[in-house]
């Protein structure tokens, strides 16, 4: 059996149907006309005349005898109808025609949005952030830090822990100012003759000792004018108990050195300033033992704020004299 071509197998377009419409009909046209002009002939000879009732006996036209008026006028009807016929195809060919050149449905095309063309325009304003000038860090250079001394006058603590010496001279060090507790029992204290006083001390109960690591000696004392050697101090038993102290403040660096100790303790040594800022903790593990620190602290703080200390045991291993130690304070 032959294969049939599918409806759609084979698209024709548009112009190409009507082309083939157009020469259908005007085939037709031609074979209409053409057998309209050869029935003219058949129709005038097979036309007779009327017997004129004036004339007498009418006379058989000749063969060759023009078409009656009527038989020219169905002949001229004919050939107008075929006319008009023909110009309305033609009309109707020529709509279809340009109906099938005008766009109909526009073709399926990506739509893509219009690039704008570059222009010069007027800057936009820009974020804050992107007109703030470079930070300092970035251009290499370090803002300064809260009491570095670079920037005089603002506040300042730092703390070291540093070894022990044998051998402590507390005028050597305490240019300014010193005190030393313990020699002449638990409530004694000695000082420097003619210091600033900068060093203030609460007091409270204590506890004589002469267990200290270093001796400590000086030459500008009061009540007791030269010391050369001691390793007196005082302490206080168990955890929690602590010793506090206080320098004061005069707007210029100072330096303090603080001899303390611990007795089979954990401890804290807790710095901070009167005007605020953030504090200095250092801590020292439980250990058995006597055990003894000096500290070195640096600071500044305005006249009328001071420097505060406190030095607390934290736990004790449970000994009777298991605690915290104090022996002396320079201040340069």
């Amino acid at each position: 059996m032959e294969a049939r071509p599918g409806r759609h197998s084979a698209p024709e377009s548009i112009p190409a149907r009507l082309a083939d419409l157009a020469g259908r009909i005007g085939v037709r046209l031609s074979v209409v006309g053409r057998a309209a002009k050869d029935r003219l002939p058949a129709s005038g000879r097979a036309a007779k005349t009327r017997p004129s009732p004036i004339a007498g006996p009418a006379r058989r036209p000749a063969p060759d005898a023009p078409a009656t008026r009527v038989a020219a006028a169905r002949a001229r009807r004919r050939r107008r109808r075929a006319v008009l016929a023909a110009v309305a195809v033609t009309g109707l060919v020529a709509a279809l025609a340009y109906a099938a050149r005008s766009p109909g449905t526009p073709p399926l095309i990506r739509e893509t949005a219009p690039v704008a063309a570059p222009s010069e325009q007027a800057p936009t304003a820009q974020a804050p952030s992107a007109q703030a000038p470079p930070s300092k860090q970035a251009a290499g250079e370090q803002a300064p830090v809260t009491g570095d001394p670079v920037s005089p006058g603002g506040p300042l603590l730092d703390v070291d822990l540093v070894p022990l010496p044998g051998t402590v001279s507390l005028t050597a060090l305490g240019t300014r100012d010193w005190r030393h507790w313990g020699g002449s029992g638990a409530d004694s204290f000695h000082r420097k003759a003619g210091g600033t006083g900068e060093i203030q001390d609460p007091g409270g109960e204590r506890l004589e000792h002469n267990a200290g690591a270093s001796d400590l000696q000086w030459t500008d004392g009061t009540p007791t004018a030269a010391q050369e050697g001691t390793r007196a101090g005082v302490f206080q038993r168990g955890a929690g108990k602590s010793f506090t102290l206080g320098v004061a403040g005069s707007g210029e660096p100072r330096t303090v050195r603080l001899f303390v100790g611990t007795f089979s303790a954990g401890a804290r040594l807790d710095l901070s300033l009167s005007s605020g800022g953030d504090p200095a903790v250092r801590e020292v593990a439980l250990a058995a033992g006597d055990r003894f620190y000096q500290y070195v602290i640096r600071f500044r703080a305005t006249p009328g704020e001071r420097l505060l200390i406190r030095w607390q045991a934290l736990t004790v291993t449970g000994g009777q004299n298991d605690g915290v130690a104090l022996q002396a304070i320079t201040v340069s």
